[in-house]
């Protein structure tokens, strides 16, 4: 009996391990068979095409690119360093502007001028300067990028607010009808590799997309002008994050209508490896090419930077003796040229051609009458009469005049002392006409007192008939106001 207790409680202790196997186990695996898998070591990850551009055929440009380097712009001088490369390869070079007062400095001699991602807007003052330098020929690169922005804090919250390029860049952007918007750029059905890394193959006609056939941005924002001429013009696929749409009047580029401002919604093309996908390579030959095309029309609002050659022919009117006075005032002036890299080669005769300075006296108008009659000046036994200005009291003032050619540029210096002569080359010497009335080719700057007693009639005729009586003409003293 207690045999037959055992057998039944090991049955009933197996039985539910029994029917856990039964229920969970299928049973036995068939036999092993080969699994097919792809070919992982025949897949190739897609790659952007790559372009070379054409480096040997390279023109010498020269100039100077000037960087924005003060508007708290999000970017580093190695991630466009395809770019300054470039430069670099047309003979020019790069200086980074560090604020509004070597701004207006450096405009005058430079290309063009370069700004990349700025957070800090520009103001009144420096757009102007940066319109007259169009005006007057210059070039300028503006570059937007919608992955860069700056974090800026609530006053009450303290909660982070991020503050992207598009407002600053437009702050100089509207004095050119040239918009920047605060959006990004994506293709989901056509794109290089990632939907915001967009491709455009419909161009503007330019020399700026000369050779293009494709080009990639990456986290470009949208550009548009209407007036100006939309340079990458992308497919209808290309869409904007503010409604999700296509604005065909909107691209990844625009150039004003002058042709003197490129605008891109984007920079990271410049930097590497992405400079050298699709036709981002030559696209960047064309930008530099553009940018050192900027040649400023030679005027006197480029002083002291007029000058085309390396060596500056200085010619003494005959009217004018070389006094201890005037050779320590020429020492100076050679000093000056010196400081600008400029040699002074002193002429005994008027020069033809080549860059010219002339120093003479009202005296000499005759001499140079060519120079006056070109700027519009008439010198007067009394008056200076201008143009530009009016009429100017001759006592007391100078005149600069400017004077460009195909061979070289001529500056005129006039003065009636030698007194005033020499207080004018002071003023050519201090590198600035900001104290005198300027035009593209005339100035006219204070050197002394003016003598006015000409122009006072009615004490000219007290003073004469005083001498004709016999009596001196003692002026009478003023009396003293009381307290």
């Amino acid at each position: 009996m207690k045999r037959q207790n055992l057998i039944i409680a090991l049955v009933l202790l197996l039985l539910p391990i029994l029917a856990r196997i039964l229920w969970f186990y299928p049973g036995f695996p068939p036999a092993r068979t080969e699994i097919a898998t792809p070919d992982f070591a025949s897949f190739t990850r897609p790659q952007a095409a790559v372009s070379t551009p054409d480096l040997d055929n390279i023109q010498q440009l020269g100039g100077t690119v000037l960087v924005d380097g003060y508007h708290g712009n999000q970017f580093t001088l190695n991630e466009i360093d395809s770019l300054t490369s470039a430069f670099q390869a047309r003979g020019g070079k790069t200086e980074v502007v560090l604020d509004a007062v070597s701004l207006e400095t450096q405009l005058k001699s430079a290309s063009a001028f370069v700004s990349v991602s700025p957070s800090v807007t520009f103001t009144a003052y420096e757009a102007q300067l940066l319109k007259g330098f169009t005006e007057r020929g210059g070039k300028i690169l503006v570059f937007a990028d919608a992955t860069r922005f700056a974090l800026y804090y609530d006053y009450v919250s303290g909660n982070p607010i991020a503050y992207g390029d598009s407002v600053a860049a437009n702050s100089l952007l509207n004095f050119f009808d040239i918009t920047i918007n605060n959006d990004y750029l994506y293709n989901t059905a056509k794109n290089e590799g990632n939907f915001r890394n967009v491709l455009f193959d419909e161009f503007g006609k330019n020399e700026l997309t000369f050779g293009l056939g494709e080009v990639a941005l990456y986290g470009a924002r949208s550009v548009e002008s209407t007036s100006g001429l939309i340079l990458l013009q992308g497919a209808e696929t290309n869409l904007s994050s503010l409604d999700d749409a296509h604005d065909p009047n909107a691209g990844g580029a625009a150039l004003s209508a002058d042709g003197n401002v490129a605008v891109f919604g984007d920079f990271t093309f410049l930097s590497s490896p992405y400079s050298t996908y699709t036709d981002n390579a030559t696209l960047i030959q064309n930008l530099a090419d553009f940018a050192l095309s900027g040649k400023q029309v030679a005027s006197l609002e480029l002083f002291p930077y007029i000058y085309s050659n390396d060596t500056v022919q200085v010619y003494i009117a005959q009217d004018l003796t070389k006094t201890s006075t005037i050779v320590t005032a020429l020492g100076s002036l050679q000093a000056t040229l010196h400081s600008l890299n400029l040699t002074a080669e002193f002429m005994d005769k008027a020069p033809s051609s080549g860059d010219t300075l002339i120093i003479g006296s009202f005296d000499t108008a005759e001499e140079l009458d060519a120079y006056l009659k070109k700027a519009d000046v008439e010198i007067n036994s009394d008056t200076i009469d201008t143009l530009a200005f009016g009429q100017i009291v001759r006592s007391g003032n100078g005149i600069i005049l400017f004077e460009t050619g195909k061979k070289g540029n001529t500056l005129v210096l006039l003065a009636d002392t030698e007194d005033d002569i020499v207080a004018l080359m002071g003023i050519l010497n201090s590198g600035t006409l900001s104290s005198c009335l300027t035009s593209a080719n005339v100035a006219v700057c204070s050197v002394g007192y003016s003598d006015t007693s000409s122009f006072d009639s009615g004490t000219e005729t007290s003073t004469e008939s005083s001498t004709e009586s016999g009596t001196d003409a003692t002026p009478e003293a003023s009396p003293t106001p009381s307290g």
